[in-house]
């Protein structure tokens, strides 16, 4: 036990949807359009449709992580920057 306390908090979105994050300087305007795949692929909430979705990138991961709630989770490199993101995949009330 380390005791660490870890608080989830909602990823921060730029106005088009992809996630903040210092790496997503390093992308010319080319590969950001090419990066919007990844939220809009997230954004499905299935792990099926966002591989697919995903299948012009070079992707590392699409999976969801058993947590409560699960999480659908991907990686992708585009050019030479990867990018990494998440959602929350709640059951609707």
């Amino acid at each position: 036990n380390l005791g660490v306390t870890i608080v989830a908090v909602p990823t921060v979105r730029d106005a088009d949807g992809l996630a903040l994050s210092s790496r997503n300087r390093r992308l010319s305007p080319t590969e950001r359009e090419r990066a919007l795949a990844l939220p809009r692929a997230l954004a499905t909430r299935d792990v099926d449709a966002a591989r697919a979705a995903l299948a012009g990138l070079d992707v590392d991961y699409v999976e969801v992580a058993d947590f409560d709630p699960p999480v659908l989770a991907a990686a992708v490199r585009v050019g030479a920057t990867r990018l990494i993101d998440n959602v929350v995949l709640e059951e609707e009330a």
